[in-house]
C-alpha cells in the first residue's frame, strides 16, 4: 500500500508539472507531406471560414539570406499568418486600451526534415506575460479566456486533415508562478517577464500632444508611414551582419489593429534580415548535417508590436523593449547565444525608433 501511495504522488506530482507549463510556441500539427504555400492556402481559408480576420500572409526570411557561404543552406521556407478578430480584440481592450497590444494571433508554417509543420504563437502563454500587472482575479479571467481561444485553434488546424495531429508547448516554456510573477530569466539583462509592471519593458518611444483621440492618431499613422518610406538605416545597422541587400533592413509594416473606438492602434512591424539572424540565433545549438536551420520553428514570432494609443489629450506610442521581447520569444537560444548577440536588440531598438519617428539616440 505505502508503495502504491508514493507511486500515486509521483504520478499525481509529475501531473501538475507538466499541467503548470506553457511553451511561447504550440505545436499543432507535425510531418506534413504537402508544402508551405499549400498549408499556409489551406490554414488561411479555415481561419477566415471561423471567423477570424487574416492580416497578413507571408513568407518569412530564413538563416539562408545572412549566410556568405552556399554550403551550409538549409533550402527550406517558413510562413507566417498574422490575424485576428473583432470579438478577441473586444475581449483584450475589455480589460484596457493598452491590452490591445496582445491582438496579434500568428500561425508559422515551415519546412523541416519531416515535412512541413504547423505552429501557433500560444496566445495563452503571451497573455499570461501581457496581462499579469492585473490582479489576479482578473488575470485568471482573461488567462481562462486565452486557454479557449488556444483550443479552438488546435481545432481549426487539426480539421484540415493533414499530417499528425498534436498539441505539444514547445521552448521557451515557463511555469504558471514565474510568468504570474514575472520572474526574470537573466537578472542584470533582461529584468521582469512583463509588459506593464516594469516601464522599461514596453517603454514610452515617442509622445505628442494632440487632443483629438482618433483623428490625431490617423495624422500620426500618416507620418510614421512617410518616416518608414524614408527610413535610411544607421552604420550600426549596416554593419551588424552580413546581408545580400541593404533593402533587407527596411522596415515594413504588414498588419494593424484598431480599438473598437479607433483611439488605440495595433502595428505589426518587421524586416526580412532580423527574422533571418533571429531564426539563425534560435536554431544555431540545435544545427546538425541534416538541419541548419531548425530555428525557423520560431517563425511565429513576428510581427513586433508598436501600440498607439490616445490618452490624456497625446498620443503615446509604445513597443516592446528589444532584450526582453528576445527573451520572451527566444530564450531557449541559451545564454551564449544571448552573449554572443547582446549587442543586436540595442541595435534594433535604435533602427525601429529611426524608421517610425526619425529619432537618433545621442
Amino acid at each position: 500500500m505505502k508503495i502504491f501511495l508514493i507511486t500515486i504522488i509521483i504520478i499525481f506530482s509529475a501531473f501538475l508539472l507538466q499541467a503548470s507549463e506553457h511553451g511561447i510556441y504550440l505545436h499543432a500539427v507535425a510531418d506534413i507531406s504537402q508544402d508551405v504555400d499549400f498549408v499556409t492556402s489551406k490554414l488561411d481559408s479555415e481561419l477566415v471560414k471561423n471567423g477570424y480576420s487574416v492580416l497578413a500572409n507571408r513568407k518569412i526570411s530564413t538563416p539562408d539570406m545572412v549566410r556568405e557561404g552556399k554550403e551550409d543552406l538549409c533550402g527550406y521556407e517558413a510562413k507566417t499568418i498574422v490575424f485576428t478578430s473583432s470579438e478577441y480584440a473586444a475581449l483584450l481592450t475589455s480589460f484596457g486600451k493598452k491590452y490591445l497590444v496582445a491582438a496579434f494571433l500568428r500561425a508559422g508554417i515551415f519546412q523541416s526534415p519531416a515535412g512541413t509543420q504547423i505552429t501557433f504563437a500560444n496566445p495563452e502563454t503571451i497573455n499570461r506575460v501581457i496581462f499579469n500587472d492585473l490582479p489576479e482575479d482578473k488575470y485568471k479571467e482573461i488567462v481562462d479566456a486565452s486557454a479557449i481561444i488556444k483550443n479552438e485553434l488546435l481545432e481549426i488546424a487539426h480539421s484540415l486533415e493533414l499530417g499528425n495531429s498534436v498539441s505539444i508547448e514547445m521552448e521557451p516554456i515557463r511555469d504558471d508562478e514565474d510568468l504570474f510573477e514575472a520572474s526574470r530569466d537573466m537578472f542584470m539583462m533582461v529584468g521582469p517577464m512583463t509588459f506593464f509592471q516594469d516601464e522599461d519593458q514596453f517603454p514610452l518611444i515617442y509622445s505628442e500632444e494632440k487632443k483629438n483621440g482618433a483623428k490625431g492618431l490617423q495624422e500620426l499613422m500618416s507620418t510614421i508611414n512617410n518616416n518608414i518610406k524614408e527610413f535610411e538605416p544607421l552604420e550600426d545597422d549596416v554593419e551588424y551582419r552580413w546581408t545580400p541587400n541593404e533593402s533587407d533592413l527596411n522596415w515594413e509594416i504588414i498588419a494593424e489593429v484598431y480599438s473598437e473606438d479607433s483611439t488605440a492602434l495595433l502595428l505589426g512591424i518587421t524586416r526580412p534580415r532580423t527574422e533571418a539572424v533571429s531564426f539563425r540565433i534560435a536554431g544555431e545549438k540545435r544545427e546538425d548535417d541534416e538541419n541548419y536551420c531548425p530555428g525557423i520553428d520560431h517563425c511565429s514570432a513576428y510581427p513586433i508590436e508598436v501600440l498607439l494609443i490616445s490618452e490624456e489629450n497625446k498620443i503615446n506610442v509604445y513597443t516592446p523593449r528589444e532584450m526582453f521581447r528576445m527573451d520572451m520569444y527566444f530564450w531557449d537560444a541559451g545564454k551564449m547565444a544571448f552573449m554572443n548577440y547582446m549587442q543586436m536588440p540595442g541595435i534594433l531598438d535604435e533602427s525601429i525608433k529611426k524608421a517610425l519617428f526619425k529619432i537618433e539616440d545621442d
